[in-house]
């Protein structure tokens, strides 16, 4: 809809105030227009979701079935199929609610007992019509045993003597359907009341907040700046920015910021209202769109999101992605109302659209009490002319958009304007004016950031099935190959090999980016998505499934602007149908199974806009930290009027557990950061670095399935090997020695190695991982990277398994190495685990973790304690 532009007589020009521009762009054909748009969206919008639930009892009955499946495939599909359900089936039915059961039922079978808790929780605080006898019973049983699981011992008895009350109480008349699960409370009743024994340790994670060096500045500009710190505003003599009113130490906090507006552009990935990214998640009753990751955050948000709800359920708020922009103009609202009454109980009257935009920006500027970010917004005009032509009439399309569904579908104009003695038209005007100075100072002030999330760990996470050598056996391998060095072996030249290998990669992105050329644009993933809907409903594809979406061609940007600029109102009308159509069959099912990983998160920083930021002369190093805080640090001495300059290249603090996203003020020093250059800091991967790491994975997969239909081929093993050493370094060009990337594409190589029979060579590379995590003492997040490096450590005892006998001149001394170093990974593991045993909120990756410790170190043992010929071979002596 955004592609949609408005009818003007002439292109609206940046250096015009947005009065001036808002009733340049208030017509009646754009109004009509905007009204039909409206009118479709609220239309098409009723017909896709009574489809989707009248056949959403039908999913969930497939889905039911799926369930006891065994195949990882086909129970993430089950999965997808469910969390569907869950977030866009009609709130109130029985299916969505039978759905959340269901999906807490998959989750425990799999050992996600955790992730189970919190549909059990949402389960439970659902509308008890909504549910059976039987479900409530079935539910609090689940929840029972998993809080007992999960060593939430009191919880756990506590909801023991529920269960107990429910079923005592008589009000099942048939117990046939919760027979199994009364069986099962009872196997775990005894446990449970061990009170004694089951002793309960928890510790919490205190945060502390951060407070700059002197205090806050609390002014219009820099309000979460030091006290430390004077804004001057641009002259002809100097730039406007941030300067120092006295010397600053080295290792000093001169900016603590903790963005209220933020938004994600991406929808069904994060809360949108903690942040926090995860599978499961639950949307709002009634749009069934914005997302919560649970019942308590769903309820926070509900005062202000009652206002945008039906904006999200028709998709005008997500196609605009005017999530941010919209709560900026509620809090406007209340910042300008006691204005207008305090004007009107003095007899004033506002009836003249111009003279209301004076009184709302003298307001704003004549109000300096206290800070108040809104007035901060409305008191000083965006620079539109740091915008291009294109952004400039975005947004203008936006606020005026947006201004006409704020005036008939929502009640924040009767609200906030009731005073003003307006007509339609000139209210809207005033309105779409409003925004646009809002919608200014987002689009320059709001900081984005491009997050990448790993793949989602569904069902099939469980089985360990993604690992490309699985069904690799081992082959006789000529003996020769032991103790050489793979590149010597075949002669491979590091530099021109590399070279080229490196340069047929970079030539294969335009063929593998056509895929999904969207992912590597500007604009934000949910504009993407809705520019392929433009042409694909422009080409008139028929779209059956999402597959269709992704795999349809799609037409130029340029081409699309042409086309838009000639429709008439008639075929805008017909477009838009289709896209609306699309968007709310699709949305759903696009961003949860295809483009996943992408995510836009835009943050409106006003302070930290407000320093210069250049990364050749910076002195403050910004830091984003996982709760969303920006703090800004010395990173030298700052004198007395010295600029405070920030590098833009912002670093973000690496959290040290995959579940906590808590940051303490003792977890890093600040000072001591800055002089070894952050090491307890990561940076984002470059965009470039992402592209081409993706091409050399699908590089590698393709030639790797080469290879395992002809393992013997010696030309298959020459281009594996030397794509494997021209990614790996790539890797060391881009990553940091210790970085867990780097490490993987080691493994992975190690692995190749192994299987092909190099096993000195391999053994080299997982003593060298070895010395590097023991030196500086690293605890991976990525559990793929120990379970890599066990698997090529029993790969490697395997091979030397089968040819000790025959080959009595073999070294004995590499594979003692192997197993030293195996003790020493498995230790490593060990230790990890059990710094999450005392972590309630971490206790599934506990579980974890040390399920993978008990598997290995029982693989490993039985290495030493089984064949014999292994214990002759490790402990006779080489003469």
């Amino acid at each position: 809809m955004h592609r949609i532009p408005l009818y003007m007589g002439s292109e609206p020009r940046p250096e015009a105030s947005e009065y001036i521009t808002m009733s340049e762009a208030m017509c009646p054909r754009n109004l009509i227009e905007c009204e039909l748009f409206l009118k479709i969206l609220r239309k098409t919008t009723d017909k896709v979701f009574l489809d989707f639930s009248e056949v959403a009892e039908g999913c969930l009955n497939i889905s039911k079935k799926c369930m006891n499946m065994k195949s990882p495939t086909v129970l993430k599909m089950t999965l997808q199929s469910l969390d569907e359900i869950i977030c866009r089936a009609p709130s109130a039915s029985p299916t969505c609610v039978d759905a959340i059961m269901a999906r807490s039922v998959l989750y425990i079978k799999n050992n996600q007992n955790t992730t189970a808790c919190n549909d059990l929780l949402y389960y439970e605080s659902l509308d008890p019509a909504l549910k059976t006898a039987e479900g409530t019973i079935i539910s609090q049983i689940l929840h029972c045993i998993c809080l007992f699981v999960n060593r939430e011992y009191e919880a756990s008895k506590d909801k023991l003597s529920v269960v107990k009350g429910l079923i005592e109480d008589g009000t099942l008349a048939d117990r046939s359907e919760v027979s199994p699960f009364l069986a099962l409370i009872e196997q775990h009743e005894e446990r449970i009341n061990q009170a004694r024994i089951n002793v309960e340790f928890c510790k919490k994670v205190q945060t502390e907040n951060f407070v700059p060096f002197k205090g806050f500045k609390l002014t219009r500009k820099i309000p979460f700046a030091s006290q430390a710190c004077d804004y001057s505003e641009k002259s002809i003599e100097k730039s406007g920015g941030v300067f120092a009113s006295c010397d600053v130490p080295k290792g000093e906090i001169v900016l603590v910021e903790n963005p209220v507006y933020f938004q994600f552009s991406a929808p069904f990935l994060n809360c949108e209202l903690c942040g926090v990214h995860q599978q499961q998640l639950y949307t709002c009753d009634n749009c069934r769109y914005r997302s919560y990751c649970s019942k308590s955050c769903m309820k926070s948000d509900a005062e202000v999101h009652q206002y945008e709800c039906y904006g999200y359920k028709i998709g005008l708020i997500p196609m605009l992605e005017a999530n941010m922009l919209f709560r900026l103009f509620c809090e406007a609202g209340e910042y300008i109302l006691p204005a207008i009454v305090d004007y009107a109980m003095d007899g004033g009257i506002l009836s003249n659209p111009r003279d209301a935009w004076t009184f709302i920006l003298e307001h704003a500027q004549e109000e300096e009490k206290t800070y108040n970010l809104v007035g901060e917004l409305l008191a000083t005009a965006p620079d539109y002319n740091l915008l291009t032509r294109e952004k400039y009439t975005e947004i203008v399309t936006t606020a005026f958009r947006l201004s006409v569904f704020i005036y008939n579908d929502t009640r924040l104009a009767e609200k906030y304007f009731y005073l003003l003695a307006l007509v339609k038209t000139d209210l809207i005007t005033v309105m779409a004016a409003i925004l646009l100075r809002l919608g200014g100072h987002v689009l320059l002030n709001s900081q984005r950031d491009n997050l990448c999330y790993r793949q989602r760990e569904g069902i099939d996470a469980m089985n360990e099935n993604n690992d490309e050598f699985e069904n690799c056996g081992i082959l006789p391998m000529p003996t020769d190959r032991i103790s050489a060095n793979v590149f010597s072996y075949y002669g491979v030249n590091a530099i021109t090999d590399f070279v080229d290998c490196y340069n047929n990669v970079h030539d294969s992105l335009a063929e593998i980016e056509p895929e999904y050329p969207e992912k590597f644009s500007n604009d934000s993933p949910i504009f993407r998505f809705a520019d392929r809907l433009h042409s694909i409903c422009m080409q008139k594809y028929e779209i059956e499934a999402v597959e269709d979406l992704v795999s349809a061609d799609t037409l130029p940007e340029q081409e699309i602007n042409e086309i838009l600029q000639i429709f008439n109102t008639s075929q805008r009308c017909q477009l838009l149908t289709n896209i609306a159509k699309y968007f709310q069959q699709f949305v759903y099912q696009y961003f949860h199974k295809i483009e996943n990983t992408v995510q836009l998160k835009s943050t409106l920083c006003v302070t930290l806009k407000a320093f210069k930021q250049n990364c050749g002369t910076k002195n403050i190093k910004a830091i984003f930290l996982p709760n969303g805080k920006v703090v800004g640090v010395t990173a030298k001495k700052v004198h007395k009027g010295e600029e405070l300059v920030i590098c833009p290249d912002f670093a973000r603090y690496r959290d040290q557990s995959r579940i906590l996203d808590l940051a303490r003020r003792g977890d890093f020093n600040f000072s001591t950061s800055i002089e070894n250059e952050y090491e307890n800091l990561e940076k984002m991967p470059s965009p470039e670095f992402v592209r081409h790491n993706k091409a050399f994975i699908a590089a590698i997969k393709k030639n790797l399935s080469a290879w395992i239909e002809s393992r013997l081929d010696v030309n298959l093993q020459l281009n594996l090997t030397i794509l494997y050493g021209t990614y790996n370094s790539f890797l060391a060009l881009h990553c940091e020695e210790k970085d867990e990337t780097r490490f993987l594409g080691v493994l992975k190589f190690s692995m190749f190695l192994a299987l092909n029979g190099f096993l000195q060579h391999s053994t080299d590379n997982i003593v060298h991982f070895v010395e590097l995590t023991e030196t500086d003492d690293i605890h991976f997040k990525n559990i793929e990277i120990y379970r890599q490096s066990l698997c090529v450590i029993r790969c490697i005892i395997e091979q030397y398994i089968n040819i000790m006998v025959n080959c009595p001149e073999v070294d004995s001394e590499y594979p003692k190495m192997v197993l030293v170093s195996s003790s020493f990974i498995l230790k490593r593991l060990q230790i990890h685990a059990e710094a999450l045993i005392d972590n309630e909120e971490a206790s599934s990756l506990y579980m974890e973790y040390c399920t993978h410790h008990y598997k290995w170190k029982t693989v490993f043992n039985s290495f030493l304690t089984m064949p014999p010929d292994l214990k002759n071979f490790l402990v006779k002596s080489k003469k």
